[in-house]
């Protein structure tokens, strides 16, 4: 915890190096899915609240149109994971990874993972 805290602190000063960065964006994605998987809602809330924390500090400059469940499966493509592994890690079907990937584009004007990817990190939706 102390760990995501720093780094969190340091990704807002902007002092983390690449493979850090990687660190946090994979803590991220963990965090999300271990939040989706929690059957007791106090703990769910509060690993979705230590997730959110990675994103904080850097203003969006739009709302957020994403649901919960599509910043969940792109978070799961940010780290390199395909459908089926997206699927395997949140406890989803693979077409229901792909429908959450579909409106997230839809939602965010993209029209490729990566696209995607790129935009919800730009506009402060993923560390």
């Amino acid at each position: 915890m102390a760990e995501l805290e720093t780094a969190a602190a340091r990704q807002r000063s902007g002092s983390l190096t690449a493979p850090e960065w990687e660190e946090v964006r994979l803590a991220h994605a963990d965090l999300r899915t271990l939040a989706a998987e929690t059957t007791d809602p106090a703990l769910r809330a509060r690993l979705q609240l230590i997730s959110d924390r990675l994103t904080a500090g850097r203003p969006a400059p739009v709302p957020n149109p994403l649901s919960p469940r599509e910043l969940d499966v792109l978070a799961m493509v940010a780290v390199g994971c395909g459908n089926a592994e997206a699927a395997r890690r949140l406890g989803l079907l693979p077409e229901t990874v792909k429908s959450y990937l579909r409106n997230a584009m839809r939602k965010l004007g993209t029209h490729g993972r990566a696209e995607t990817v790129v935009t919800a990190r730009r506009l402060g939706f993923l560390p």
